[in-house]
């Protein structure tokens, strides 16, 4: 195991690929208020946000492979995912109050 607080954003995501915990809780250490600031400012309110915050790291925690470092940061990475889920949630809002 990587000792996590020193180690680089992509040697966690590998961590977490083999199911390193403690990765993981790093990982969101360092992004998850970046994360949840992000949800919080599309959504405008901080249950959905606190949603949202959890699916993007549940979905990294499930699908790790999908971060490329190759691509840019995890930073980035993570904050994209948090404005498509956070976008897709506003739109579903939106179509369900005009049923």
């Amino acid at each position: 195991m990587v000792d996590v607080e020193q180690a680089s954003d992509a040697s966690l995501v590998v961590a977490v690929g083999r199911w390193h915990q403690q990765a993981l809780a790093e990982i969101y250490r360092r992004h998850g208020g970046a994360v949840h600031a992000l949800a919080r400012r599309i959504l405008r309110s901080d249950t959905p946000a606190e949603e949202i915050t959890q699916e993007v790291f549940l979905d990294l925690w499930n699908r790790p492979d999908k971060f490329d470092a190759q691509r840019g940061t995890l930073r980035s990475f993570l904050l994209a995912r948090t404005h498509g889920k956070s976008v897709d949630f506003v739109r579903s809002e939106m179509a369900r109050r005009k049923r």
